[in-house]
């Protein structure tokens, strides 16, 4: 499946063409009109009785569905929406699945938004913004109720007009799409870590991160920049690393920033998956953590609890973002009148573990 592909539930089932369904991929999908031939019934009488309407004798009804059953014909929702011009579906448009983010805020919006009687298509846009586009593109010809979007740094023109013409809510990261947004206090969150850190004693602070093209990017920065500078301490260039939001890009940039000469005494990361990267890069490289190297990870607290010592971690609450977008799209649907904007801010918990320490002036190499 490509980077833009939607995903949405099965649009019919695989049966033969008598008796009931085979795993053959080959067969060719059970339609409705398939359904009234083998009955000796009419399409609408088909129809109706898989709408679940009570204008048919029960009997015929039962005989329908046991039927149906049988031939394994599965309904498509999807154009049954289009036809009704109901709107049960949801968009969840995000740069990739494999980012610990997104993967538990999907799982988690799913499940809520299943509640409310809709269903999530979830589109991956790899921050590319032609793939973003033609996402965009697939979720609005699907005529989805709304979409939610984690928007990429280089979001298009096109990809613009089709959000203007669609409800929409920001996840994560804004990009003036929508006055309806689900974000997470990155700024407030990194303040704290860099205060745990000062008030430790560390002055060499570094700290690796995704890109400031997008806004979380920017804001778990300027929250680091801020504290720093409020102690009258500066975050050197040097110390800085700014790239995309994967586990191989922070190994790479934690061997480079770990093998030079200007080594700090403490480290920020400031993204789940470069956390990772940078996480392994530390074991590799064998620096003794804490005693050579503070590490403050971001992300789910639960992987940092494989490693010894446990990493100290900014916990953001993905779980709780997804719930919290999901009930606010089914809000907007639900209404006739417009909905007034909300904008739902999380707070992120500092973990203290045993990956922080006071410097010291032991040899960080052997």
């Amino acid at each position: 499946m490509s980077a833009s592909s939607v995903t949405s539930e099965s649009l019919s089932g695989n049966a033969g063409s008598n008796g009931p369904m085979h795993s053959d991929a080959s067969a060719a999908p059970v339609r409705i009109v398939d359904l009234a031939n083998e009955l000796d019934l009419s399409i609408a009488t088909i129809s109706r009785v898989l709408n679940d309407s009570p204008a048919v004798r029960p009997e015929v009804a039962e005989r329908v569905r046991t039927h149906a059953l049988t031939r394994g014909y599965v309904a498509n929702r999807l154009a049954r929406s289009l036809r009704s011009r109901t709107r049960s579906f949801v968009g969840f448009l995000v740069p990739a699945i494999e980012n610990l983010a997104y993967s538990i805020a999907a799982d988690a919006c799913a499940q809520y938004v299943s509640r409310s009687g809709h269903q999530l298509i979830l589109a991956i846009s790899g921050d590319d913004p032609e793939l973003e586009f033609n996402a965009l593109r697939s979720l609005a010809e699907a005529r989805v109720g709304a979409v939610i979007v984690a928007p990429s740094p280089s979001m298009t023109a096109g990809s613009r007009k089709l959000l203007a013409g669609m409800s929409v809510l920001e996840f994560n990261r804004t990009a003036g799409l929508s006055k309806n947004m689900v974000l997470c206090d990155e700024r407030a969150a990194f303040i704290e870590a860099a205060r745990h850190l000062l008030d430790l004693g560390h002055e060499s602070i570094a700290y690796i991160g995704t890109t400031d093209a997008v806004s979380n990017g920017r804001e778990r920065l300027e929250g680091v920049r801020e504290e720093l500078e409020r102690r009258g301490k500066q975050l050197r260039q040097t110390h800085i690393r700014l790239l995309p939001p994967t586990e191989g890009d922070g190994y790479q940039a934690a061997q480079e920033l770990l093998s030079g000469p200007d080594l700090p005494t403490a480290l920020l990361v400031g993204s789940s998956s470069l956390s990772m990267g940078v996480a392994r890069a530390v074991r590799e490289l064998g620096i003794k953590v804490p005693e050579e190297l503070s590490l403050i990870v971001y992300g789910d607290s639960q992987w940092g609890q494989l490693f010894s010592p446990q990493l100290t971690t900014i916990m953001a609450p993905y779980r709780e973002m997804g719930e919290s977008a999901a009930n606010l799209v089914a809000s907007i649907l639900s209404k006739d009148e417009k909905e007034p904007a909300q904008v739902v801010r999380m707070h992120a918990e500092l973990l203290l573990r045993g990956s922080t320490a006071q410097p010291t002036n032991m040899s960080r190499r052997t």
